[in-house]
């Protein structure tokens, strides 16, 4: 399959997703509106980032207006009867630029994205003097993590997804908020896609932190450049500090990623993402364990 066919297939499956999303919205049915535009936008960022290779410098602008807009477009339905943002009407003519972003110029953009970002602020702004205090969202924020949507399946382009399920490590149970943050970065070290933070683990035993959660890969494996790796970077918060600390990390290389569990060895922090001095955390048989399955 060339680069022409895979844009086709992708366009195809986001215009399908767009157009099931706007259905809803027009059905008064936010929450699934709310679910389908929050998921499509963050492919949409994935794939405008300068890393991306699958679309043009162009089309990732108009891609990444398009992400915008679904951001805005969900703020204003999780605030009914605020003054809108992005209309609905707005929204679809935006489905027609998605449908045909392989000849669009960011020029010709059918909707003032600055215009509709001031009238959000502003309604966030007003928001903002009621809200709660900012510390214990940062809190709630670190316990439920910030794992991201399974991606849009588009044929013949197979994701993958990783089951954290546990990881082993002397006095388990002494970790304070303990969490992993997966990143994908290529051979220099940088990133290919926004990390994701995993909920805080709460079962721990003598020498076992469980966390059976899923996270979603956001790219399909075939579109990353050679010599990338997935990181794993095990977390905790320290209360003398009042920081989080990592402990230690793992990763796992392109030809290691092969459907099943897995056993990965932890190292000694910081992380070398560059992989070039990787030292072991212990002799002992500690290890992070993960399943990984491919959705095709």
């Amino acid at each position: 399959m060339n680069g022409f066919e895979n844009q086709d297939k992708v366009i195809t499956t986001w215009h399908t997703a767009f157009k099931r999303c706007t259905d809803f919205d027009l059905w008064g049915q936010p929450v699934e509106a709310i679910d389908g535009y929050h998921r499509l936008s963050k492919q949409l960022q994935e794939f405008s980032g300068t890393d991306s290779q699958l679309f043009t410098d162009e089309q990732k602008k108009v891609l990444g207006k398009i992400s915008v807009c679904l951001n805005l477009r969900c703020k204003v339905l999780q605030n009914p009867g605020s003054p809108e943002g992005i209309m609905l009407e707005d929204l679809k003519r935006i489905g027609s630029t998605l449908k045909t972003v392989l000849s669009q110029k960011c020029q010709d953009f059918p909707v003032d994205i600055t215009v509709a970002q001031i009238r959000t602020q502003s309604l966030n702004s007003s928001q903002f003097a009621n809200s709660p205090d900012l510390d214990e969202e940062k809190q709630e924020g670190r316990a439920n993590g910030n794992l991201l949507p399974k991606p849009l399946p588009v044929e013949g382009m197979p994701t993958l997804t990783i089951r954290i399920e546990k990881i082993c490590l002397k006095d388990a149970r002494q970790f304070i908020d303990p969490y992993i943050t997966v990143s994908v970065k290529d051979s220099l070290g940088c990133n290919l896609m926004a990390p994701q933070e995993t909920p805080v683990a709460t079962r721990k035993e003598s020498q076992q932190i469980i966390f059976n959660m899923d996270v979603y890969i956001q790219k399909w494996i075939d579109s990353l450049p050679s010599g990338f790796a997935i990181f794993f970077e095990f977390k905790h918060y320290k209360p003398k500090k009042s920081a989080t600390s990592v402990k230690c990390w793992a990763c796992m290389e392109k030809d290691e990623i092969k459907e099943g569990n897995v056993a990965l060895e932890l190292y000694k922090k910081p992380a070398d993402y560059k992989r070039k001095n990787i030292r072991l955390l212990t002799v002992k048989p500690l290890f992070l364990h993960i399943k990984l399955l491919f959705n095709v």
